[in-house]
């Protein structure tokens, strides 16, 4: 089954997502076939607040799920998240389209507190993570068809109409699908694709037995 993430590389709830998913993917194994779509925060447009908000952010995060995280990756009402994720598209154009690169980009800036809104930066991480050369990653993220698809995503997630990251969608080949908005924890997830998986593996063995009308 296919299971498609709409994430920002510098969203906070999509790094616990990410986790999961991770977790999913350990688990569920070759059934799934896992991609991302970039789905930035702000688009290019900066977060608009400082450390101190961010801090705060942060500390509610961890009273929830229990796990802290370094908000040090926020210079300032100015940064932005639009670098990060270009440098996580561009390793995706030069062929390296699994979730490796959005997650240590994730990893640098809230487990690291790197700065990985800035362009350079976000470069070295994500080629590092590619195994790419960071000049080569760093020119790839002004291409035409990397521009376009910084704004995919948003636009799937609204025709899906929810606008709450992180996103993931979840589609069998029955064809049923889940859309999860918001959700970060891994029981829920684990509960779709068991029981997405399930249906599906009944639903064909039924019609390989009983040739339909």
């Amino acid at each position: 089954m296919k299971i498609t993430f709409y994430l920002d590389v510098l969203s906070l709830w999509c790094l616990y997502a990410m986790r999961s998913v991770e977790r999913l993917e350990a688990e569920f194994g070759p059934r799934l076939e896992l991609s991302w779509r970039p789905a930035p925060i702000r688009g290019d447009r900066p977060l608009g607040y400082g450390r101190a908000e961010n801090r705060w952010y942060y500390a509610r995060a961890e009273a929830i799920t229990g796990h802290s995280l370094d908000p040090g990756w926020l210079e300032g009402p100015l940064t932005g998240t639009r670098e990060a994720n270009l440098a996580a598209l561009a390793a995706a154009h030069l062929g390296h389209s699994g979730l490796e690169v959005p997650a240590a980009l994730m990893r640098a800036a809230m487990e690291q507190g790197r700065p990985v809104a800035r362009r350079q930066e976000a470069a070295r991480i994500a080629a590092a993570a590619a195994g790419l050369d960071p000049y080569e990653l760093e020119g790839a993220m002004d291409e035409g068809p990397v521009i376009a698809r910084f704004h995919q995503g948003n636009a799937e997630m609204a025709a899906f109409g929810v606008d709450q990251r992180p996103v993931l969608v979840f589609e069998n080949a029955i064809p049923d699908r889940a859309v999860l908005s918001g959700v970060w924890a891994y029981e829920p997830m684990a509960a779709i694709v068991a029981a997405m998986l399930s249906d599906e593996e009944r639903f064909l063995a039924f019609n390989l037995e009983h040739p339909g009308p």
